[in-house]
């Protein structure tokens, strides 16, 4: 082994021994995570997409007004790079690296100058809206869409959060985002799902495409990204609240080509950059009878428009020039879940415009999932199916059939895939040659 692997390896030994024993130190704050093994197979060729191996450790402690909390991921990945010469098989380093990622590190103080007022600085992940996983108001942390298969992954990020409390189950929030943080993108082959393909004309052979991303300057204050809301519980047996977030739009946009003749060769030079919106929201959640319901409504007001501007040598190109948005839009979800006598749990929800979709990107999407456990909890079976209804009436969807065995507490080994199916037209029709399988399994502890 390296030098350099020696001195990571013993940085990693030390950091879990370090966490272990400030965990047993503190009663009230012992170390706790997980651990996961996830592989995942493509079911059209076989080959093997990807294996991650992850340790997760979270270490908190509370003393008297202040909380402090941690969370780090130590991760490998299993899939080694090609060796083309004899001695790429003597280096160690040819294989997949494993890292430390720090994920949340933040403090929080209690009662800090008023009674009722708690704040929390550092990384930190903040949730708002209410609907499962397809929120439209959660939009203060950019994605983490490193596994695409979990779209509701959200990426820490540095914030400064004050959150005052009133009588009556009111509460105020605030949110600073002091940098801009742009969303962590998948790899190649789901690229096109999360970003819109730059136009070429028909007849038009492009020899080589130069890619720029322009991203906001961190600069402050004007660049900084903030928000508020305010929240009710139990409104006439309802939770509500409503936002407002000013940011950015974390996930890259076309904005300009421009193609350019070299020699015999057409080279293309695109530019992406990130809109930014200001965001309007409300949500709510409660029940009717043994149903219980959400919802949540954006109303995205970009601060200027949105538009794809292409040129040839220096001259605007209108036919292949459009608007994405231009105006104001509305992205909502509507959901409602039942649990049967039998224990059958049922979850379905209608959104307008995913989270990856801006101005007249917006499509319909239907989300219908249910369980059911048995022998005694050790077993539990799932399916759930995304239905895409895209314009002129072409429609994709997804299956997402699991099958969970949990032989002991705290221990879980799950098989399942992810299919997709449709008209080439959608989303996900795009993506059928790119479904895949999985078997992973996990600890918690």
């Amino acid at each position: 082994m390296s030098r350099g692997r020696y001195i990571e390896a013993g940085v990693i030994v030390f950091l879990i021994a370090s966490s272990v024993i400030v965990g047993h130190a503190c009663a009230d704050g012992p170390v706790s995570g997980s651990i996961l093994v996830d592989t995942r197979t493509q079911t059209s060729n076989g080959d093997l997409s990807s294996e991650e191996y992850r340790l997760t450790l979270k270490a908190s402690k509370r003393i008297k007004e202040l909380y402090a909390y941690g969370e780090v991921w130590f991760r490998g990945f299993g899939i080694t790079q090609p060796a083309t010469y004899l001695p790429q098989l003597q280096q160690y380093s040819s294989n997949p690296p494993t890292y430390l990622d720090v994920r949340q590190v933040y403090v929080e103080f209690y009662s800090f100058l008023l009674d009722d007022l708690d704040v929390k600085i550092g990384k930190q992940v903040l949730t708002w809206g209410t609907a499962d996983e397809l929120n439209v108001t959660n939009n203060v942390n950019p994605y983490d869409l490193e596994d695409p298969f979990s779209f509701d992954n959200k990426l820490p990020v540095p914030l400064l959060v004050a959150e005052y409390y009133f009588p009556h189950d009111v509460s105020l929030t605030g949110v600073i985002e002091p940098l801009f943080v742009p969303s962590v993108l998948p790899s190649d082959r789901w690229l096109a799902a999360f970003i819109p393909s730059v136009p070429i004309p028909s007849g038009v052979h492009i020899s080589q495409i130069n890619i720029n991303l322009d991203r906001p300057r961190q600069s402050m204050p004007g660049n900084l990204s903030y928000g508020f809301r305010i929240a009710k519980k139990a409104l006439f047996n309802y939770d509500v609240s409503l936002s407002y977030y000013d940011g950015w739009y974390t996930l890259p946009e076309p904005s300009y080509a421009n193609a350019t003749l070299s020699g015999s060769n057409i080279i293309a030079s695109a530019n992406l950059n990130f809109p930014r919106l200001s965001i309007i929201g409300g949500d709510f959640a409660g029940s009717i009878g043994d149903h219980g319901v959400w919802g949540e409504v954006a109303l995205n007001i970009p601060h200027r428009p949105v538009r794809f501007e292409s040129s040839v040598m220096g001259v605007p190109y209108p036919e292949a020039s459009f608007d994405i948005a231009t105006s104001p839009f509305v992205k909502y979800v509507l959901g409602t879940d039942y649990t049967f006598n039998d224990g059958t749990y049922v979850n379905l929800q209608f959104l307008h415009g995913e989270f990856y979709e801006i101005g007249n990107q917006l499509q319909n999407y239907v989300a219908l999932m249910s369980n059911r456990s048995f022998l005694y909890g050790k077993l539990m079976a799932q399916a759930a199916v995304v239905l895409e209804i895209a314009p002129h009436s072409t429609t994709g969807y997804m299956l997402y059939p699991e099958l969970d065995w949990m032989p002991y507490d705290d221990i879980k080994i799950a098989a399942g895939g992810f299919i997709f199916a449709g008209n080439g037209a959608t989303d996900f029709g795009a993506v059928t040659s790119d479904s895949e399988v999985f078997l992973k399994a996990s600890y918690v502890f």
